[in-house]
């Protein structure tokens, strides 16, 4: 599932944003997203074993735009999960330059924060909240869980800045991939299966303060 976006100039209209469900067709990373390693990780931090909710690579390539502040919560909540952490695997360095993750320390464990109608902070939340830069280099793990608000700038340097995001839920929450994916192709497809003429901007929680093209 491919997802386009604009460069923040306008120039590029439609450059290649984002790349998800793909754990069955690519074998390197299904052992990565399954590795025990990572699972017992996951594991600590739920009380329990971890249930693969969803995989996806943003790629954030030159010219390509950031991503509105908002907590993942509302976004992933639609089949009956209470709470996901999400691994973020660092492919290439993220820095300020190229729009790293930013993230509003120590607001983890304070619930939904004020909201726009589109689920995105409001200008009041985000303007409370301390901000903190997260810089990291190729192969570096981040796990941050589905309260936690985070935003990103635009990409303003020469090279891409790919980062993979696998988000897990609680195994006793039960299983739900399937049924993600079905739903986001059905209310918010790749465009390659868009239908012409069709109004997508009702994208729900599928498109949350994201730069994708509607």
């Amino acid at each position: 599932m491919k997802y386009f976006e604009a460069s923040v100039d306008g120039a590029n209209p439609r450059m290649l944003c984002r790349v998800e469900n793909f754990l069955e067709y690519h074998p390197e990373w299904e052992r990565l997203i399954h590795d025990s390693r990572m699972l017992g990780v996951l594991e600590q931090l739920f009380g329990e074993p971890a249930c693969l909710f969803k995989e996806k690579i943003n790629l954030k390539l030159p010219g390509g735009n950031g991503f509105s502040a908002h907590q993942d919560a509302p976004a992933f909540a639609a089949f009956g999960q209470e709470f996901h952490i999400t691994a973020m695997v660092s492919i290439d360095a993220s820095t300020r330059e190229n729009g790293c993750l930013e993230m509003a320390s120590g607001h983890h464990h304070s619930g939904l924060l004020e909201m726009t109608e589109s689920q995105v902070l409001s200008d009041r939340a985000v303007a409370e909240l301390d901000w903190v830069a997260l810089e990291t280099q190729p192969g570096d793990l981040v796990l941050f869980g589905s309260m936690i608000p985070h935003r990103s700038g635009a990409n303003a340097s020469k090279q891409a800045r790919r980062a993979a995001y696998i988000t897990y839920n609680r195994q006793s929450e039960g299983s739900h991939r399937s049924a993600y994916y079905q739903s986001k192709r059905a209310t918010f497809p790749p465009e390659i299966e868009r239908v012409s003429g069709q109004d997508y901007s009702n994208s729900g929680m599928y498109n949350i303060g994201n730069p994708i093209r509607e």
